[in-house]
């Protein structure tokens, strides 16, 4: 009876055991994260100068995993953009007031097949930034929405032309494995507009090679004309390279509209150069960059210049201060895009500037 018994009890703890290794494997992790990032900004829209307090990309986030087996997790993610300086989602009206304005999904992922993702997610060819070295500015700063993703060029050539900055909604997204240091996106997102003439889905791939110290990736994306007007099209191409303390990243982009009446058509290419320096806690960047015009004689090509210095108090905090000056040709109207509520350069052919001194805070 006691050996009967003995056995029993044995039997009972090993099954507590798996249960409880069992359990560990699938239990759900969650985590919180986001970021704070304000500063004090003398913003100028080439005619008129003001003192603000800008909020810059401020997010909050959740995401989390479960384990379903050795090769196989889901993960989810909620993302939402905030204003902290004024208690509102964001400042822009399109913007405000909603939950998972930013990338959130959920998908399952797999260490053999790769990730598949369903949601409001940024296309592989806005993700693509030289593993991080072609945006490397903050504030005012990042050149890569203006120049090389056409944002400067729309604001003069709304009619015609728009930028391929995409955080795409009802996203379909496909992220490969790491194979020989190349990893692959792909993603497609319907046209839940659709009708009987016009369907105008958003397709977007991109490769991209990084071993830690040097990085190169090509990215193509294109929506469908189908009866409208136009329909962009981009590729674009980084390079980035870490070397030492120093850091420095190339982009270019060639940006189409199709549009069928060759009239309307606008295409433009641009580039952009970033470099970065660290010396101890302290980190000097800088970027240049320079977009054509989008057809012969349209005078709106522009430049844009940052320059930026950071001290890092710890690990998760930054103080800095920005400096950048976007010059417009005589038709253009580029402006900022990295604060909520920069003032919109209205008059063709002013160049605005921006002076932020800021504070950076991740969680």
């Amino acid at each position: 009876m006691k050996f009967i018994a003995r056995k029993s009890l044995l039997a009972i703890a090993a099954g507590m055991t798996l249960a409880s290794s069992a359990f560990a494997q699938t239990a759900p992790s969650v985590t919180l994260y986001g970021r704070m990032d304000l500063a004090v900004e003398s913003a100028n829209d080439g005619a008129l100068t003001k003192t603000m307090l800008q909020n810059y990309a401020s997010r909050f986030g959740i995401k989390g995993d479960r384990s379903f087996s050795k090769d196989l997790t889901g993960i989810f993610q909620v993302e939402s953009a905030f204003s902290p300086e004024d208690g509102k989602a964001q400042n822009q009206a399109g913007n405000s007031g909603f939950l998972a304005s930013r990338n959130s999904f959920v998908g399952m992922k797999s260490a053999s097949m790769g990730t598949f993702l369903v949601g409001n997610h940024d296309t592989p060819l806005k993700s693509l930034d030289g593993g991080g070295l072609a945006s490397i500015l903050w504030a005012e700063g990042d050149a890569l929405e203006v120049i090389i993703h056409g944002k400067g060029t729309r604001t003069a050539s709304s009619t015609y032309f728009d930028n391929v900055h995409t955080r795409q909604t009802n996203n379909l997204v496909y992220i490969s494995p790491k194979f020989s240091d190349v990893v692959v996106k792909a993603s497609y997102s319907p046209d839940e507009g659709q009708t009987a003439t016009t369907n105008q889905p958003l397709y977007s791939v991109s490769g991209e090679w990084n071993n830690g110290t040097y990085n190169f990736g090509l990215a193509v994306q294109k929506k469908d004309v189908a009866d409208k007007a136009f329909g962009m099209s981009a590729t674009k191409l980084t390079m980035g390279a870490k070397m030492g303390a120093f850091t420095a990243g190339l982009a270019f982009s060639a940006l189409d509209n199709n549009a069928p009446v060759a009239a309307n058509s606008q295409k433009t290419n641009n580039s952009l150069i970033v470099l970065g320096y660290t010396m101890g806690q302290t980190v000097f960047k800088f970027n240049y960059g320079m977009s054509s015009e989008s057809k012969s004689n349209s005078q709106d090509d522009l430049t844009m210049t940052s320059l930026e210095a950071g001290y890092l108090l710890d690990k998760q905090t930054t103080l800095y201060t920005n400096y950048s000056q976007i010059m417009n040709s005589a038709k253009a109207k580029g402006t900022f895009t990295g604060a909520d509520n920069f003032p919109a350069t209205t008059v063709a052919g002013n160049d605005p500037t921006a002076l932020s001194f800021g504070i950076r805070y991740n969680f």
